[in-house]
């Protein structure tokens, strides 16, 4: 097992907390990269990138997601 040097002086809190600051917004950063949003076609509701969209179910112009019948299965889980 390698051995490890110690440190010498104890590292100041401001300098760890700028230092795990400036990871978090370089992460933040290639986060908000990485979300693509777009418009839905039918309902111009904001939708992820190569998704059905949530509130109508259309994926390219066609219905994915039939809306009717996942109101019906809430609706029997409630009841």
């Amino acid at each position: 097992m390698a051995k490890r040097s110690t440190p010498k002086k104890q590292q100041a809190n401001s300098q760890s907390s700028r230092r795990y600051k400036a990871y978090q917004n370089k992460a933040r950063k290639r986060l908000v990269d990485m979300t693509a949003l777009s418009k839905c076609d039918q309902c111009s509701e904001m939708k992820l990138a190569h998704a059905a969209c949530a509130t109508c179910g259309t994926y390219k112009g066609r219905t994915v997601i039939d809306q009717s019948k996942a109101m019906d299965k809430i609706t029997k889980i409630q009841a």
